[in-house]
C-alpha cells in the first residue's frame, strides 16, 4: 500500500498508516513536481521532477530509479497512467515536459515514444507561459477513466488538446473551451464528461471536449 503521496519542491513525502502515521522523504534535492500511481499495479509509482527527469518506484515508493530513455527534456511537469488501457498488466504511462512535449510508454517506463503530433497542432505557435513567455509546458495530463487511448493534455498556457488514439493523432483546442487549464478530471460514471479548472475559469464538457460550457453561478 502506498498511503498518501504529497509532492513538495523539497521532497516527495509518503505517509503510511501503522500504529501511528509515519512520513518518509524521497527524492530529496530532485525538486519533485508531479506524481502518478498505476491503479492496475499500485506498487508502481511515477514522479516527474524539475530538472532531473522522471523517476519510477516498483515497490510502493520505498525505492526509486530514474527512467526515461527517449524523454528528451529533464523538466517533467506532468505524468499520468491510463486507467482504461494497459499493456502486460500495467497501465500506459504518459509524461509531459517543458517545453511542451508528451511521451508515451507501453513498457512501464522502460522506453518512451515522443508523441510529436502534439507540436504540429495549429495553436502550437501561440503557446506561451506568461512568467517566462519564451517557453511553455504541459501542466496536466488526464487519461480518460472511461475510454482507452483518450487523453486530454493541458498546455500552460494556450490550449487543452485531445487525442482519441493514444497520441497518434491530436485534436486542437476548440472555440469556447478552456485556454489555461491547471487540472482536469474525467468521470467514470459519465463517459465523455470532463471538468477543467483553469486560469480562465471553470469549464465542463459532456462530449469529450468537443464543446464546453462554464456554469459558474454561485
Amino acid at each position: 500500500m502506498v498511503g498518501i503521496v504529497v509532492v513538495t519542491r523539497a521532497a516527495l513525502l509518503i505517509a503510511r498508516p501503522a500504529s501511528t502515521w509515519t512520513v518518509a522523504e524521497h527524492l530529496k534535492g530532485r525538486s519533485p513536481v508531479c506524481v502518478a500511481v498505476d491503479t492496475r499495479d499500485p506498487t508502481r509509482v511515477y514522479c516527474g521532477t524539475s530538472g532531473a527527469g522522471l523517476f519510477r518506484s516498483r515497490d510502493s515508493s520505498r525505492n526509486w530509479e530514474p527512467v526515461g530513455p527517449g524523454i528528451d527534456h529533464p523538466i517533467v511537469t506532468a505524468v499520468a497512467v491510463g486507467h482504461a488501457e494497459h499493456a502486460d498488466g500495467f497501465g500506459i504511462v504518459y509524461a509531459g515536459t517543458e517545453p511542451s512535449t508528451v511521451f508515451r510508454s507501453d513498457t512501464g517506463g522502460d522506453s518512451w515514444v515522443d508523441l510529436a503530433g502534439l507540436r504540429a497542432l495549429p495553436s502550437a505557435d501561440t503557446w506561451s507561459f506568461p512568467p517566462r513567455p519564451h517557453t511553455h509546458h504541459v501542466r496536466w495530463i488526464e487519461a480518460d477513466v472511461s475510454a482507452a487511448n483518450r487523453v486530454f493534455v493541458a498546455i500552460e498556457a494556450g490550449a487543452l488538446v485531445r487525442t482519441f488514439d493514444g497520441g497518434r493523432t491530436w485534436r486542437d483546442r476548440v472555440r469556447g473551451g478552456p485556454y489555461d487549464t491547471h487540472t482536469a478530471a474525467t468521470n467514470p460514471l459519465a463517459p465523455g464528461r470532463i471538468y477543467s479548472a483553469a486560469g480562465d475559469g471553470y469549464f465542463e464538457s459532456t462530449d469529450a471536449g468537443g464543446s464546453w460550457k462554464s456554469p459558474e453561478e454561485g
